[in-house]
């Protein structure tokens, strides 16, 4: 696609899923150097094409926000004037307290109404959100909102997890707190000057009006840090006008998201494709957005497929981490529920496995509906290949993502999820192309296959066979392989149906050598409880390698980490 119809093509998707206050007077950049200079001259209202527009279309009765607590009696949904009238509220609360646009306000919040509407209201009053996943320590909390320089910090006492209250840790300083009570339960580090969400917002029943600020289209509308899965987590700033316009156009073009269908994302709110996917790009679209606060297992395994019953949800949106846990506790509970309404099964964040889409679809899609995988990163701001039902990536349309003769996945051409900067102002490398950082090659039939972020040194076997050889075996939940010490180290989890947990090793060592034959490499397969995670569900490849060398090293970016204990002593077998 050359540059006047990537104008053309881009300039019509952003007229049709977007309303803009002002026009461009360009909308796409001439060149990868000038990348995040999309729409330039243009003015938006975020917040109005999440709320206002569907009011105005005769909508303000339909579902926006569903949300389903862990304990079963907690359940609220909002309706789009349900919703727009609580954003309100809370941009009212929030100027009161200062906040105005451009300032950074930090959010650690569990998956509460709370958070959709704090962060839609901070759109409206065009400031900046910066959204912390669950589980980060106070000092890294601490340091993102120095960084950042937020204003304010929003956050909770706790939340409902596997049937008990948990805690959200608390950072010693940092801005003033506005607190949202959930579970009672005492607040850490409690201060002075500490506000509640409940009572500032029953102060105003019927708010004031306040114009909503207008983004520029290059303005900042958040930040958000990326996972670490390969290396230190790093803060990139998204801007309001390419965000948008990205995000909508790939949930409508990969999930096929539109007004009226429920979409459940079950990426935590707090990463990319849960900004994308479960806040922003539903919400514009018109239709109704699920989320949950709990564990997916409590009471018991079919919690998930329940909730998903209940509100027919059309399109399911996963992660692999998520798919391996309910994967490890049987076939059984997707299997005693029907899901009629259930169109479309998306995986986003780590690679779907053949296994993994072929439990997906016989388990969950029943074969009823397509099981497909997506990539995108916290940088490209959601989702920009997607894959057929037989596997492969395609980039969507006005996507120019190709895998080059070194195997580097660049994107060749501008795109406008593409963040704007670095939070610390530095730009993308985007000079020819932008470097995704993943490996990739092209299929036989056309199709880009990612191997993955690194290769074992001194082979040119990419990892990522060896993982999906271990996948492929029956008993196996997820994989996955590092390099070290010039040795290969599997690390697998299994299903509960495996017949023979102490032969599992040597079984998926056999298998490695059939599927690999003409690779030879020393192969250490360690059967594992649990891999590591990050905070986004995607595997700690780092924390495996710090494991294979016999050290525990920094866990502080694990979701949990006490898997490293049992990692260092799991079974093993050098093959």
């Amino acid at each position: 696609m050359n540059h006047h119809d990537r104008e053309r093509f881009w300039a019509e998707r952003a007229r049709e899923l977007v309303l803009w206050s002002e026009p461009w007077t360009r909308a796409c950049p001439t060149s990868m150097e000038q990348a995040p200079d999309w729409f330039e001259g243009a003015s938006l209202d975020v917040s109005a094409n999440c709320l206002d527009r569907h009011l105005a279309a005769g909508r303000a009765d339909v579902p926006a926000l569903i949300w389903q607590g862990e304990p079963e009696g907690d359940a609220v949904t909002l309706t789009y004037a349900g919703l727009s009238a609580e954003v309100r509220r809370a941009s009212v609360v929030l100027a009161g307290l200062g906040v105005s646009k451009g300032d950074v306000v930090g959010l650690s919040l569990p998956a509460l109404p709370e958070l959709v509407v704090a962060m839609l209201a901070l759109a409206r009053l065009g400031a900046v959100h910066l959204v912390f996943p669950a589980g980060l320590s106070p000092a890294v909390v601490s340091e993102r909102l120095e960084a950042c320089r937020a204003r304010l910090f929003i956050t909770a006492d706790g939340c409902f997890k596997a049937g008990r209250a948990v805690a959200v840790s608390q950072p010693d300083g940092g801005p003033r707190r506005v607190i949202v009570r959930r579970t009672g339960q005492p607040l850490e580090n409690a201060r002075p000057d500490d506000l509640w969400w409940s009572e500032l917002m029953d102060a105003h029943p019927t708010p004031p009006f306040l114009p909503a600020a207008v983004h520029g289209a290059r303005d900042p509308l958040f930040i958000l840090y990326t996972s670490g899965s390969s290396g230190r987590p790093k803060g990139v700033v998204h801007a309001a006008g390419g965000f948008l316009t990205a995000c909508a156009y790939s949930a409508r073009q990969a999930f096929g998201v539109g007004p009226g269908m429920t979409l459940w994302c079950l990426a935590e709110p707090g990463w990319i494709m849960g900004h994308a996917y479960a806040v922003y790009a539903p919400l514009c679209l018109g239709a109704a957005t699920l989320l949950y606060e709990g564990s997916p297992s409590h009471p018991q395994p079919d919690r998930l497929w329940r909730i998903a019953q209940k509100h027919q949800v059309a399109t399911l949106i996963t992660t692999p981490a998520v798919t391996g846990q309910l994967m490890r506790e049987g076939e059984a509970w997707p299997a005693a529920r029907d899901l009629p309404a259930l169109r479309l099964v998306a995986s986003v964040g780590e690679k779907l496995t053949p296994e993994n889409r072929r439990w997906l679809s016989r388990c969950v899609a029943k074969g009823r509906a397509p099981v497909v995988d997506a990539w995108g990163q916290t940088e490209t701001g959601g989702v920009l290949m997607i894959s057929g039902s037989q596997g492969g990536l395609a980039p969507l349309t006005g996507v120019d993502l190709v895998a080059g003769q070194d195997q580097r996945l660049v994107l060749e051409s501008p795109w406008p999820g593409l963040a704007r900067s670095l939070v610390d102002g530095q730009a993308l490398p985007t000079a020819g192309g932008y470097d995704t950082g993943d490996l990739a090659r092209l299929s036989q039939d056309g199709k880009i296959l990612v191997l993955g972020r690194s290769e074992l040194a001194g082979c040119e076997l990419p990892l990522v066979h060896v993982e999906e050889a271990v996948a492929s075996h029956p008993d196996v939940a997820e994989a996955a392989a590092v390099g070290s010490g010039g040795q290969v180290v599997v690390y697998a989890t299994l299903k509960a149906e495996a017949q023979d947990p102490q032969a599992a090793p040597a079984d998926i060592a056999a298998l490695v050598r059939r599927e690999l034959p003409d690779q030879s490499f020393p192969l250490d397969v360690r059967v594992v409880e649990e891999l590591p995670k990050t905070r986004s569900g995607k595997i700690a490849r780092h924390a495996l390698r710090q494991a294979a060398e016999g050290r525990a090293g920094d866990v502080s970016g694990l979701a949990d980490p006490s898997v490293m204990t049992q990692l260092l002593g799991g079974t093993d077998g050098l093959f």
